[in-house]
């Protein structure tokens, strides 16, 4: 090798690099903003044909932020709600003497429930103002993350064919191999995509159950939040369930929170662990165990987007392995 291509190489490299420290940072934003436009794509495709490619984009940005800001809104100020009156709960301590007879009447033992609430309250408070300026640096890079989310989403709509063909055009393989590749991350997407959406529906309703059958409030707008919580990893419907044990607990219901719980650490845990798998699975012909290693290890290597894109790569490794080994002779092709 030459010392021309040396230093061309060189130059990719570093020039990688830089390319690199400048994403990473908004890594997720940027991850959340693929999957969403290949998810909006083909509805796109239909409405350029009508009134532009401009507008179209233009009108499905606007969607998402309705989408996406208006239930963070509402979600925000709900939960901002339940946070007061649940520490007003705690200064009149009328949730904390019920568990206190609770524990006295069932279980024989007295603790200090009040004072130790009292305690935690206490230190909360102290903790947040302590970190104050973190908190308001994280608002921050969560408010530049969504712009960011928004600007790339319309010119990934707008643009994205210019985006895929040169991808095409940098790939240097054979035009048969490339297209197979292609074609079968894009069936690879749609399967995870399909099944964690489908998974999450799935998984609200059957939390929700739960709700209805205790008679908790505002059951069907819980239900509803359960169904977009359920997509988020390790979170999940626990908010909600939680919060539901509390309120019945709170108002002398203890079997209907018992019921609660009994049926979030059966059904609903069931309906996460199974029926993921088994639906991806099915979709895309990788075993459940590889999906749950994707799940997992994308989850704790990217966080939240880790729970959609970590079966995605190990799907396209496996893809990638069946079809250049196949063309190459390295695996046998049936």
């Amino acid at each position: 090798m030459d010392a021309r291509t040396t230093f061309a190489w060189i130059l990719v490299a570093v020039l990688a690099v830089i390319t690199w420290l400048l994403v990473q940072p908004f890594l997720s934003w940027l991850l959340a903003t693929g999957l969403l436009a290949f998810v909006c794509f083909p509805l796109h495709r239909r409405f350029e044909d009508r009134i532009g490619p401009r507008l179209s984009a233009g009108l499905l940005s606007v969607l998402v932020v309705l989408v996406v800001v208006v239930p963070l809104a509402l979600g925000v100020n709900a939960a901002l709600e339940q946070g007061t009156a649940l520490l007003e709960g705690v200064s009149q301590a009328r949730i904390l003497r019920q568990l206190e007879r609770f524990l006295g009447r069932y279980a024989g033992i007295s603790v200090p429930v009040q004072s130790y609430a009292e305690q935690g309250v206490e230190r909360l408070g102290d903790y947040v103002s302590g970190r104050a300026s973190t908190i308001l640096s994280a608002g921050l890079h969560a408010f530049i993350g969504f712009l960011l989310l928004v600007f790339v989403f319309y010119y990934l709509l707008k643009d994205g064919h210019l985006f895929v063909r040169w991808l095409r055009e940098m790939t240097p393989l054979e035009p048969a191999v490339r297209d197979e590749l292609f074609t079968s991350a894009n069936h690879m997407v749609w399967a995870v995509l399909k099944g964690h959406i489908l998974v999450a529906i799935v998984q609200g309703l059957v939390a929700g159950v739960s709700l209805f059958l205790t008679g908790v409030p505002e059951a069907p707008l819980l239900t509803l939040a359960m169904m977009v919580l359920a997509i988020v990893p390790v979170i999940g419907v626990a908010p909600v369930l939680g919060g539901a044990v509390v309120y019945l607990f709170s108002n002398g219901q203890v079997l209907s929170a018992a019921f609660v719980v009994v049926w979030g650490m059966t059904s609903v845990a069931v309906t996460d662990d199974y029926l993921r798998a088994l639906i991806i699975d099915r979709e895309s012909e990788m075993h459940s165990a590889v999906i749950f290693v994707g799940v997992v290890g994308g989850t704790y290597l990217l966080g939240a987007m880790g729970l959609f894109v970590g079966p995605i790569l190990i799907g396209l490794f496996k893809t990638c392995v069946e079809v250049v080994g196949g063309y190459y002779g390295v695996v046998h092709r049936p």
